[in-house]
């Protein structure tokens, strides 16, 4: 996910003409002289003959992608004489190539050039198309090109120069800070212990399983989440519209300004969800970074697939090993699932479900003990009544819920700098959740009937803790503990 600068150098000798390039290149960089040499003809640039040398260094470190064409080229044209390679110190140069010189947009181009900026480059080439996502950062100079020949049309390169702060505004850079209100809870009838339960996942981003029937409303739930969860810093927006540049998802260059929710088919791959692959690439666990990734129809995902969510769901990264390097992917989400009580759907509905108790235990059992033993809050939604249609029956909005989560966040803030609560280690309950003897000895003998794990302890202590918060206790008691246990255990069909 962390570019790195790679160096591009060239060299014509004499001897037979022949165009070599090294640098441990992938496929697509080594088809870049093919490229390089037929778009410099086309914009009336002609190669001297002679041994061609193109080297990309560190010579360790695999290159991938197109956009080495445009730095390929311009040393060549360095070496002609055509640029003054003195006028090009510090600048990075990337983009592809078209056949008729057309200089093409790269994926990515966002992480690059703050990972440029970072190292003390502030002068760049680029295609003009990248230009959107270059501007994002005020303190460039940007060479931004459509087409080769453009470089021989002035006599100095450097008259192209722009400076990225006087087209920020005009590409709309400065966005609203504010919350998605196109899809409000509002709009959801009834469904008040629900959104009671998303609040406090969301308070204390804890993952959360909803099980219920078809069409009780779980993934109009779900669909919402991003409304009420808190705003985006500015280093949020740029880390998650880095990893959207970089798989190749940002519209129009924009920083993202609303909290991702990824919901992919319950036919996902490992890969696919995970992140991987021969050369390992983001999955859709990191694309849901610092948002919500919601996997409906939950028992359905292949359980392999399942399985191998338990990684990411505890350390929020993803880790991946491969001969040709490891990799690191953030994958810090809100996970929520939704699934029906059995293949049907419907019960413990016996007048609708006829399901027979081997039949659901073998549907329910897709979803491992591990699996569900990461999962913090569990709630039945449950179907509306005809009496929840009434005007008169109070209905949550989202703009309701984003104030308490708010109030929370602030809460947490204060107390232990920001984390949330579900992210508090072992260390960090025993000072910020401790429990008075009454609420110890309540948790003692839920322990033992219950027969939890010691991680299923810990989750409900930070539940508990989420909901003194909205409560504005400073301790927890028993009740809160109480609701927290409850929707640990509401999942009573598994």
């Amino acid at each position: 996910m962390e570019p790195y600068l790679i160096k591009v150098e060239a060299d014509i000798s004499g001897g037979m003409p022949y165009f070599n390039m090294v640098g441990l290149l992938a496929s697509e960089v080594r088809e870049a002289k093919e490229r390089v040499r037929t778009s410099l003809k086309n914009s009336g640039i002609n190669i001297p003959l002679g041994r061609i040398t193109i080297n990309l260094s560190p010579a360790d470190i695999r290159k991938e992608g197109t956009g080495f064409d445009l730095p390929i080229a311009i040393s060549l044209m360095c070496i002609m004489e055509l640029v003054d390679y003195n006028l090009l110190k510090n600048f990075l140069i990337i983009g592809e190539l078209g056949l008729d010189g057309e200089i093409k947009p790269v994926r990515g181009i966002l992480p690059i050039v703050n990972m440029a900026r970072k190292s003390g480059i502030k002068k760049i080439i680029i295609s003009k198309r990248n230009l959107r996502e270059a501007v994002i950062f005020d303190d460039l100079e940007i060479i931004p090109l459509s087409y080769l020949n453009e470089i021989l049309s002035v006599d100095n390169l450097l008259d192209l120069i722009i400076k990225s702060d006087e087209y920020k505004d005009d590409f709309n850079c400065k966005i609203n800070n504010g919350c998605d209100r196109d899809k409000n809870y509002s709009e959801i009838i009834g469904q008040e212990s629900a959104k009671r339960a998303i609040t406090i996942a969301v308070a204390g981003w804890h993952n959360m399983l909803m099980i219920g029937a078809p069409g009780v409303g779980k993934s109009m739930l779900a669909s919402r989440i991003p409304s009420i969860m808190p705003r985006l810093s500015m280093d949020e927006r740029i880390e998650i519209t880095e990893i959207h540049s970089i798989c190749g998802l940002l519209e129009e260059g924009r920083l993202v300004s609303m909290r991702p929710f990824s919901a992919p088919h319950h036919t996902v791959t490992g890969s696919a969800l995970i992140g991987g692959g021969k050369h390992p690439k983001p999955g859709e666990i990191t694309i849901a970074h610092k948002g919500v990734l919601f996997l409906d129809e939950f028992p359905e995902f292949n359980q392999y697939v399942i399985n191998m969510l338990r990684q990411p769901l505890e350390e929020k990264v993803v880790k991946i090993n491969r001969n040709c390097g490891s990799f690191v992917f953030p994958a810090d989400c809100l996970m929520v699932a939704a699934m029906n009580p059995c293949r049907c759907g419907y019960y413990p509905d016996r007048n609708k479900c006829n399901c027979t108790v081997n039949e659901v235990k073998k549907y329910l059992s897709r979803i491992n003990g591990p699996i569900l033993d990461r999962i913090d809050i569990s709630i039945e939604v449950s179907r509306t009544e005809f009496s929840d249609f009434s005007k008169d029956k109070p209905n949550t909005s989202s703009e309701d819920m984003w104030g308490i989560v708010n109030k929370v966040l602030d809460i947490q803030k204060k107390r232990q700098g920001g984390k949330y609560n579900s992210k508090l280690n072992a260390s960090e309950i025993r000072k910020y959740c401790e429990l008075d003897k009454e609420s110890a000895d309540f948790m003692k003998s839920a322990y033992e009937k219950l027969g939890l794990s010691i991680r299923g302890y810990y989750k409900i202590v930070k539940v508990a803790r989420t909901i003194a918060d909205i409560e504005e206790s400073d301790n927890i008691n028993v009740n809160h503990l109480m609701e927290a246990l409850a929707y640990r255990m509401s999942d009573k069909y598994v």
